[in-house]
């Protein structure tokens, strides 16, 4: 397979509302026929990502310092992930061929793997529920990490002859929404990290002294798998993601010091603002990758000043003496982006905003001393793939065929 660099166009509102609309639209579905289409061939979809992660690093023992507490884990905020596989996802139980899932936190603190997974939303088909199942939760307190005011979502997976055929229009296999409230991310001072030699050295009189080092506004996240129908009656393949960026504030944001990323001119805070869609159609050339990512503006201690901030933006900057930031804008990578030439298979990887604060403090001697990071992600896809037959599915018409698709359960 060749890997080609996708073209990145210019983020446009229209695209990225077409993409939240279609979802709403086609995450329900149609109901399941008690029938079998056979001739489709094999044929997958994956895709997998989250809206936000966390990453503590805060060594309990520091060189020239002195203890302080020992504060390690990670957090994962709208785990979401999609899958479709024709010969079956055994993992999930026998005659599943789709799956949604989503969970609200997932987390691994202090070397204890949190059940925070109980917030979590399932669908599978077979057999294919009526309606979406949906899951939310307001005021969650993430130990050690934080406050989020609010997550909710629905998921809904299908498997049907109204989707699936030959001389099909297509639709939604498995789609998943999530939305995110306001989240505020370690507070030095809950964590203890303000007592003893650590409160002596860090500037008590900037914001963080009395909140979290990081904070963000409401986001989404939307993700979406299905089939489409092809002019000769055959079908390609598709996957779509799409989500809203909201503003991340770092110590305070820039209204009281510290530094806030947000949208460039955006008074939207509803649709989403970054899109990116793979399909595969089976046939030479009809593996594409099209996407969106909205351009970002960075202040620093100013609200009237800024950057703009374009995909491939990696740069630290010193916030105030001790705390530094790396923000990275992520685009797609080119090395993990793969489109085979005869159409059959399509894959992606990347995209998001990262950010990792840095607190250090002067020590005897050597002059400064790192005592942790606190680093954050929002938007990431780490695996986004579509796999099809040669020709795309029902390539064969109705003639039957060894690989049946059953919608009987």
């Amino acid at each position: 397979m060749n890997a080609t660099r996708p073209a990145r166009r210019v983020a446009v509102a229209s695209a990225a509302c077409g993409a939240a609309a279609s979802l709403v639209v086609g995450a329900f579905g149609l109901p399941a026929h008690a029938d079998e289409v056979d001739g489709a061939g094999d044929f997958k979809i994956t895709a997998d990502g989250y809206y936000g992660s966390i990453r503590l690093d805060f060594s309990g023992g520091v060189p020239m310092v002195g203890e302080i507490p020992d504060v390690k884990g990670d957090v994962t905020v709208g785990v979401v992930q999609n899958d479709v596989d024709s010969t079956g996802l055994d993992a999930h139980g026998e005659g599943v061929y789709s799956r949604s899932f989503g969970s609200l936190v997932g987390a691994d603190l202090l070397g204890v793997d949190l059940p925070l997974d109980l917030y979590a939303v399932e669908q599978v088909a077979l057999p294919e529920e009526a309606e979406p199942d949906t899951y939310g939760i307001h005021d969650l307190t993430i130990p050690l990490a934080g406050n989020l005011r609010a997550i909710s979502g629905e998921a809904k997976a299908n498997w049907n002859a109204d989707v699936l055929g030959h001389g099909s229009d297509g639709g939604v296999l498995t789609s998943l929404y999530s939305g995110v409230g306001q989240l505020d991310l370690v507070d030095l001072g809950e964590l203890g990290l303000l007592d003893g030699v650590l409160g002596s050295m860090v500037p008590l009189d900037l914001p963080v002294g009395n909140g979290p080092l990081i904070s963000t506004g409401d986001g989404q996240l939307l993700q979406e798998t299905g089939v489409f129908g092809k002019a000769d009656g055959s079908q390609g393949a598709y996957v779509e993601v799409s989500g809203r960026f909201a503003d991340l504030n770092l110590l305070g944001g820039a209204a009281n010091g510290g530094a806030t990323i947000g949208l460039a001119a955006a008074s939207d805070t509803e649709e989403p603002n970054a899109w990116g869609r793979l399909e595969a159609t089976g046939e030479p050339g009809g593996a594409t990758f099209e996407y969106e990512l909205p351009a970002l503006e960075l202040w620093v201690g100013d609200e009237e000043t800024g950057v703009a901030i374009e995909p491939g933006f990696d740069q630290t900057i010193e916030i105030t003496p001790g705390v530094k930031a790396n923000i990275n804008f992520a685009d797609y990578r080119t090395d993990d982006t793969e489109l085979a030439e005869d159409g059959t298979y399509a894959a992606a990887s990347g995209g998001g905003l990262s950010v990792r604060l840095t607190v250090a403090v002067p020590a005897p001697i050597v002059g400064e001393v790192e005592l942790g990071s606190a680093e954050v992600g929002i938007l990431s896809f780490p695996e986004v793939s579509v796999e099809v037959p040669q020709g795309g599915l029902y390539a064969d018409g109705d003639e039957d065929d060894d690989n049946d698709l059953e919608f009987t359960h």
